[in-house]
């Protein structure tokens, strides 16, 4: 791990560049690369920004007040918080003759079903929650690609190695999608409204559903020619069960958003929630069922007020006499610019960042979110304008730019903690249960945010004649929800988060994970080496063959850090020529 500084200075140097490209092609072939391409760049960077930034002017537009926005957007998102389920389908109900093909194929439809209804909605005369179904139908495509996606370069970095350069890769190429959507956006939302925005998402739409159905994802065929694969499916229960529950969990609080009113919201999500808990600490190993504990508990910690935010600074001034009065342009496209470059240069340091200790990484990305954060205080309490700075200065050089740099740096390091405890031969099934809970964990913020708000009495109308507003307890809700409970949780890495440095190569197992779902055991690396299924205190460690055959749970009773070689391939690329900082026998999954 000595050499881990050097080789991260080289990827700002051209040289460097060619060998993070070399790297990953040699992992991943060009036209898997494509298809990351698209996925990553095309669908969750540049078009789901689209999408997402039309949402903000599409639901003032319908009237709905900012806790209805902020309940309809989580409505939209739902999706993501059920990937485990999708990963499970994935892995054990092919359609067709392929696991994956078919989910792709299916879900890129559903996607060009929710565009057109979105486009068509203003003739339509819809409401704000059939809208949020459509926008949610979109979003099952950019879930679905995002999950298998993941899934499959998890599995070819556990053969090939290529761990923390293909999470750059992966991010890099969603900032800059989102850079691309930004840069959009400024030239068209207060022109031309929302409607252009998703137009210019469709062909990507498009692009992902020729590259799905040309197999652009390698897999091979289904077992048997396809048909549901029941022994796959039944061989760990527990995991099918808490992805089954998430999915079910997520669908419920989607209901209770459109259905039920605050207390009924809050007491459905704390049922989910802590059910999910439980049910992770059965199915999954215990040194990953304690990290994602603390993920989980982060994404709800830092709790969503995306809705009196956004409507306290896009009002006029008949709401909000004096106040900031950003316009789409500014607020969706300027600050979007700023955030996606600070997204870029947080994935970059990232990059110079292997040598800390995950707990560490975690404590860092806590204080850059709650001192970009002070920026919203200082704004709301009008601070910067009694200093003689102004709200486009303020905003754009401190909320705007050090969220996306933290949300980076929170993502990255939770992204390669799972890679390196996600087990071989289902790697979309638990890799999608650990994004799932973060996921979910966003719909929960944002449950409890809309809570919050409703409590303190902020009321953020539409921009309608007629409607009320009231930001007096803005200030007080942005100090609980982003300033208190995020440092709340902070103390809980000590018990949660394993005391390891990203790069140190002694922490790590010289094998891949366990497999699961009856997946074929991993190669031979010789019965003297400690492996998470071998652990056993005084037992003799266990050959191959058995590792191949021992059921996934023996991993809850493993040693107290169970990781993979992820990054012991580092010299063995090295000698390869390959370049980088990995490459060798490892494996991951990014978030």
């Amino acid at each position: 791990g000595g050499g881990g500084g050097a080789k991260t200075s080289s990827v700002f140097t051209l040289a460097g560049a060619q060998d993070l490209a070399q790297t990953l092609r040699l992992t991943f072939g060009d036209r898997f690369l494509g298809f990351l391409l698209i996925t990553f760049f095309g669908l969750k960077g540049l078009s789901s920004t689209l999408i997402n930034t039309a949402m903000l002017p599409m639901f003032k537009e319908l009237g709905a007040a900012g806790d209805e926005y902020q309940l309809a957007s989580m409505v939209a998102q739902i999706p993501w918080a059920m990937k485990g389920f999708v990963g499970v389908l994935s892995d054990c109900v092919p359609i067709g003759a392929y696991h994956k093909r078919g989910y792709l194929v299916s879900s890129s439809f559903l996607a060009l079903t929710g565009f057109i209804g979105l486009l068509a909605s203003p003739v339509l005369g819809i409401g704000v929650w059939p809208v949020a179904v459509l926008v949610c139908l979109v979003n099952v495509q950019y879930a679905t690609f995002d999950l298998l996606a993941e899934g499959k370069y998890t599995e070819l970095m556990q053969r090939r190695g290529g761990g923390s350069e293909a999470v750059t890769f992966v991010w890099l190429c969603i900032n800059v999608g989102s850079l691309a959507g930004a840069f959009a956006t400024l030239g068209l939302v207060d022109s031309h409204g929302w409607q252009p925005l998703l137009k210019l998402g469709v062909p990507f739409v498009l692009l992902a559903l020729v590259s799905a159905c040309r197999g652009d994802l390698p897999e091979e065929r289904a077992r048997g020619g396809g048909g549901v694969q029941w022994d796959k499916l039944m061989s760990e229960p527990r995991l099918f069960g808490l992805a089954a529950f998430m999915a079910v969990g997520a669908l419920s609080v989607a209901v209770s958003a459109a259905m039920l009113g605050s207390r009924g919201q809050l007491a459905v999500l704390f049922f989910v929630s802590a059910s999910l808990s439980v049910l992770a600490f059965r199915a999954l190993p215990a040194t990953l069922a304690k990290s994602n504990l603390y993920m989980f508990l982060v994404s709800i910690a830092y709790v969503d007020l995306s809705g009196p935010l956004s409507y306290y600074y896009t009002a006029n001034a008949h709401c909000v006499p004096d106040g900031p009065g950003f316009s789409y342009s500014y607020y969706l496209a300027v600050t979007n610019i700023v955030g996606a470059l600070g997204g870029c240069l947080g994935s970059l340091l990232f990059q110079g960042m292997q040598s800390w200790t995950f707990r560490q990484a975690f404590w860092l990305t806590t204080c850059v979110q709650i001192g970009a954060s002070v920026f919203d205080l200082v704004i709301v309490r009008r601070w910067n304008i009694r200093l003689g700075v102004s709200d486009e200065a303020t905003f754009l050089f401190g909320d705007a730019a050090c969220q996306q740099i933290a949300q980076m740096l929170v993502i990255m390091p939770s992204a390669l903690l799972n890679s390196l405890l996600c087990p071989r031969g289902a790697e979309a099934t638990v890799y999608a249960i650990l994004a799932g809970f973060q996921n979910f964990g966003l719909a929960a913020a944002s449950v409890l945010g809309v809570f919050l708000t409703r409590e303190l009495g902020i009321r953020s109308a539409p921009a309608l004649p007629g409607g009320e507003c009231d930001f007096s307890q803005l200030s007080t809700a942005i100090v609980i929800a982003h300033v208190l409970l995020p440092l709340a949780v902070l103390p809980l890495t000590f018990w949660l988060i394993p005391d390891v440095r990203m790069n140190d190569e002694n922490a790590f197992a010289l094998v891949s994970p366990a497999p699961s779902f009856r997946s074929p055991g991993s190669a031979a690396s010789g019965d003297d080496v400690m492996t998470p299924r071998s652990w056993c205190p005084g037992s003799p460690t266990m050959s191959g063959a058995d590792l191949a055959e021992a059921p996934y749970m023996v991993l809850a009773d493993g040693p107290p850090v169970v990781m993979t070689g992820l990054l012991q391939a580092d010299d063995d690329l090295g000698r390869r020529g390959g370049g980088g900082e990995v490459g060798g026998g490892g494996g991951g999954a990014p978030l």
